[in-house]
């Protein structure tokens, strides 16, 4: 992710840092309070970038103990599922055995038919031999037939046999079918079982895996705040490194207007007028290779030669925001000019804006900001004062630029991230 230049250069939204009055007016108690006014505000809001980079830093270390515990249920759940597909490899193992026994109980169930149906045989010739007969011979009329004692007792043996021998039959018959039906109904009934069992073990496979797929989408949820938070931190880190570096520099002001107002006195008291240094020559001579625009009258004046190539406001059908303007490059070498006198609060190397300068600047006690993009060098460091028309830079295609040529910005204020306070440079500087 790129936020980081984003959240760094939104920063320069809390630097609106004011000049030193111009050399040609006398130096004030009030010029030097408010230059204490601005330490104070600085120290102040270096305080609340501080308490937010402990808090960002907080977060960052809850964010972490959540992740520790979402590992550690990723870790039960993956333990869980492989004790859960253990279970479904054993029970469709045990589902294969029956099957196996169903298939030999078919075969006993097919032995055991055919010994009904033998028995059925047996019986439908006793029945057809009794129809034959007409029914009229009994087992009582067998034994009364008998010729002798003797023969009564072989005559009732025969009977007695002839009786236990079918219900003998019968009593077999009646077996093997409640065996047939046993064991039809216990292997139905296991497999059913078994089945069942192997259903429900795959419904808590799949809310295991639904669970899974969850806590792994909460941690890359996480992963990625964590990123963020720390993308946050970094930037308020920057920001108070910015606050410090500006706080240096108005300290190093409040000295310099310090320093003119016991010189301011001690010229009156001498001369028993008030001191009023030379006014500083403005313009600056740009090195062979390129020229200078000439320095406007008026608070500012064009920061470089070249013609406009795209306006401020809104383009490409209303869809993007532009909030400045740029001059477009027809030199091989093409200086930047500071727009007004102010001083330099940022300059460094930006993936969007490339080489950029921020520089602030206080007209008729008004806060303006005006930046330098894309720019080939830097001439300005951070903390320097400038003069209106002195060279900062040179045109350059540095950042996110698709052609040689200067993005210049001016706000009225200090500049911030959703570039509210950016005015149309046209209205204010004649080009």
């Amino acid at each position: 992710m790129k936020k980081k230049t984003m959240m760094a250069l939104a920063v320069a939204a809390t630097l609106g840092l004011s000049v030193l009055p111009p050399a040609a007016d006398a130096v004030s108690n009030r010029d030097i309070e408010q230059k204490r006014s601005e330490i104070d505000a600085l120290r102040s809001k270096r305080s609340d970038v501080e308490e937010k980079i402990s808090e960002a830093q907080k977060n960052i270390e809850t964010l972490q103990s959540q992740q520790k515990q979402v590992a550690n249920d990723i870790e039960k759940l993956n333990i869980a599922i492989e004790e859960t597909s253990g279970k479904i490899r054993n029970v469709s193992a045990d589902i294969d055995e029956t099957e196996q026994a169903i298939d030999k109980l078919k075969q006993e169930i097919a032995e055991i038919q055919e010994r009904i149906e033998k028995r059925n045989e047996i019986l439908k010739a006793r029945l057809r031999s009794l129809q034959e007969s007409g029914g009229a011979i009994s087992y009582l009329e067998v034994l009364l037939g008998a010729q002798s004692f003797s023969d009564f007792i072989d005559r009732m043996s025969a009977v007695t046999t002839i009786m236990e021998a079918d219900q003998q039959i019968i009593r077999e018959q009646e077996a093997d079918k409640a065996l047939k039906e046993k064991k039809e109904t216990e292997l139905t009934e296991k497999r059913n079982k078994l089945q069942a069992d192997l259903q429900e073990l795959k419904q808590l496979q799949a809310q295991l895996a639904a669970q899974l797929e969850q806590k792994n989408r909460l941690m890359s949820d996480l992963k990625q705040k964590e990123e963020e938070e720390h993308e946050h931190k970094m930037a308020l880190e920057e920001e108070k490194e910015l606050i410090a570096k500006q706080e240096a520099a108005v300290k190093q002001q409040l000295a310099e207007l310090e320093r003119q107002k016991r010189a301011e006195e001690e010229a009156a008291k001498q001369r028993g007028r008030t001191y009023s240094p030379p006014t500083s020559k403005s313009g600056g001579e740009a090195p062979s290779g390129g020229s200078t625009p000439p320095v406007s009258s008026g608070a500012f004046t064009r920061p470089a030669n070249g013609p406009i190539t795209s306006g401020f406001g809104y383009r490409f059908g209303g869809s993007d925001f532009h909030p400045g303007v740029d001059i477009g490059k027809r030199a091989p070498v093409v200086p930047v000019v500071a727009a007004a006198d102010g001083v330099v609060f940022r300059s460094y190397y930006s993936s969007s804006y490339g080489n950029v300068i921020f520089v602030s600047h206080v007209i008729n006690g008004q806060v303006y900001t005006t930046v330098y993009a894309h720019l080939e060098a830097r001439l300005a460091g951070e903390g320097q004062r400038v003069r209106k028309g002195q060279v900062i830079g040179y045109m350059g295609n540095t950042g996110h630029s698709f052609g040689p040529h200067l993005h210049f910005e001016l706000h009225r204020g200090g500049w911030n991230v959703g570039k509210t306070n950016a005015v149309d440079p046209l209205d204010y500087i004649p080009f």
